[in-house]
């Protein structure tokens, strides 16, 4: 990787770089096995692991304490898809396709209808893993709050929105940014 990319928070920079700093055994990207949750302990409460069987077929591994607290209730082994607006579909696809495609890592912009009665625009830090046991992809990803943009009266979360990113070429190559 030739730039580094610029990230809102510090918390996206030390996740980035415990990853990048993760072994490869040859490969473009590190597998499962040698993610230590442990060496990132401080920043697991706003992490999420995403297992993809399938573009369609996206369930969560691994939520964090915090996100889960966001969230209103634990996602572990639910559907990703079932936690989307319909109007977000389309950008749920066109941001997972190239992180699992390629790979490379991407950040995006996310608002999140919050259980707790907030509107929160995130900054998602989404990095793959392979896991080769399953032979399956896993995004691991940092959600970083950038800002309370709104409150609604609706209980349950959802994920309103998920901007145009930047993609991160981790040595696979990418799609242009802005995509």
């Amino acid at each position: 990787m030739d730039a580094w990319p610029q990230f809102q928070t510090d918390e996206s920079l030390r996740f980035f770089n415990y990853w990048n700093g993760l072994p490869r055994e040859g490969a473009v990207v590190p597998d499962r096995r040698h993610f230590d949750p442990l060496s990132i302990r401080d920043l697991t409460p706003m992490m999420v692991m995403v297992e993809y069987e399938s573009l369609q077929s996206a369930q969560f591994r691994y939520a964090g304490s915090k996100l889960t607290e966001i969230m209103g209730f634990d996602p572990t082994r639910k559907n990703y898809l079932d936690l989307l607006k319909e109007e977000a579909f389309q950008s749920f696809f066109a941001a997972s396709e190239p992180l699992i495609g390629y790979p490379c890592g991407g950040r995006f912009p996310i608002k999140v209808q919050a259980a707790t009665g907030y509107v929160i625009q995130c900054e998602a830090l989404d990095l793959p893993l392979y896991n080769e046991r399953s032979a399956n992809w896993i995004i691991m990803a940092l959600m970083s709050i950038v800002e309370v943009v709104g409150i609604h009266d609706e209980r349950d979360f959802r994920i309103l929105e998920i901007g145009a990113g930047e993609w991160i070429d981790i040595g696979a190559g990418c799609p242009a940014s802005g995509n």
